[in-house]
């Protein structure tokens, strides 16, 4: 019981102090830097995304950038319609090996200018994001810059898709809130920035030993080299991506996301994702013992709705900030399956694996 107890406490500090920790962040009004930059993208197979990728791009406020579009070995015509899109400040090349990290490694060959920012071709900016991104890096003189990536329902009527939007939410909650902290224990590398040369010298940092987490793992290398990383929580630094369309992407999305925790090496990063893996694991068990009657029911209430409380909280506040607002209903569904939803990610890695474009 002290177990059950100890980790539902630990659980709902760290989340409620990220929930705090939000209001915390800077939101300053931006104020224009004229700098060179390098905006630098990976793109697989986003043949319907890549048009309107680049139309937010060719639209954006700032204009002192150059867009480096590397095609990791598309099978359909997205180099080509990139190539007839006539953008002009556009180099684009083709990975001559293979792996969005290869292509990244590759890529930062043509980078260029003070800072380089990455994001991919499936995430649509508004016309104030590089405006908004080199302010945030400028004025804090930071070496690393964590942004917010929205994900968007492409058919609100299916409700895991609602449900992963809200989830979504959370994440943007704990990724700000430990950054505001000074541990920050996620980034996405949908919307992230690095100082040019701190990235080229250490691109080895990406690891190539995982096939995905660039993002993580450049973000370990910059918490052990004691770099400066920020959080830009300003709406216009965020960028809109879709969702996934079915449980099985989903499922084999997050199954990804638990290959790549085996190369972390932060102690805080690690505690963390282990407070919220027996977090949700608690709930299984204690439902499993309560229906035995080898423990109380109100130990597994308690544990269930100070968890809920917490995870509301992580959702309800960035959602509001960001013009997003999510169902009470679909968070509260979210938290009913989520203890299971996350058994069957680890579940689905261990004894399936997963499989990326």
């Amino acid at each position: 019981m002290i177990f059950f107890v100890s980790v539902s406490a630990v659980y709902f500090l760290l989340v409620l102090a990220c929930c705090v920790l939000f209001f915390r962040c800077k939101t300053p009004e931006t104020k224009d830097f004229d700098i060179k930059i390098s905006v630098l993208v990976s793109a697989k197979n986003e043949e319907e995304n890549i048009g309107k990728f680049l139309r937010c791009i060719e639209n954006q406020s700032f204009k002192n950038f150059t867009l480096v579009l590397i095609d990791d070995n598309s099978t359909d015509s997205t180099f080509e319609k990139a190539l007839n899109f006539g953008l002009k400040n556009l180099v684009l090349k083709k990975n001559p090996f293979s792996g969005k990290k290869s292509a990244l490694k590759y890529g930062m060959e043509f980078c260029s200018g003070e800072y380089v920012f990455l994001t991919d071709a499936d995430c649509f900016p508004e016309k104030d994001w590089l405006k908004t991104l080199v302010f945030t890096a400028k004025s804090q003189n930071a070496d690393m810059v964590l942004s917010p990536v929205i994900i968007t329902a492409p058919d609100s009527e299916k409700c895991f898709q609602r449900l992963w939007q809200a989830e979504g939410f959370s994440f943007i909650t704990v990724t700000a809130g430990t950054c505001v902290f000074g541990q920050p224990v996620m980034s996405n590398g949908g919307n992230i920035g690095y100082k040019t040369e701190f990235f080229k010298n250490n691109i080895l940092g990406l690891n190539a030993a995982y096939s995905s987490g660039d993002d993580m793992f450049m973000l370990e290398t910059a918490q052990k080299m004691r770099k400066k990383i920020v959080y830009s929580k300003l709406s216009a630094s965020a960028v809109e991506t879709f969702g996934v369309e079915t449980m099985r992407a989903l499922f084999n999305q997050r199954s990804r996301w638990v290959s790549k925790t085996g190369g972390y090496r932060r102690v805080f990063t690690l505690f963390f994702a282990a407070a919220v893996f027996f977090a949700n694991i608690d709930i299984i068990v204690l439902t499993v013992l309560s229906a035995f009657g080898i423990t109380d029911f109100w130990l597994l209430a308690a544990a269930f709705f100070s968890k809920f409380f917490v995870d509301f909280l992580s959702v309800k506040i960035p959602s509001k900030y960001y013009n997003c607002p999510q169902k009470f209903s679909d968070i509260f569904i979210l938290a009913l399956v989520y203890p299971y939803y996350v058994f069957g990610a680890v579940f689905m890695y261990f004894f399936k694996g997963f499989k990326w474009k």
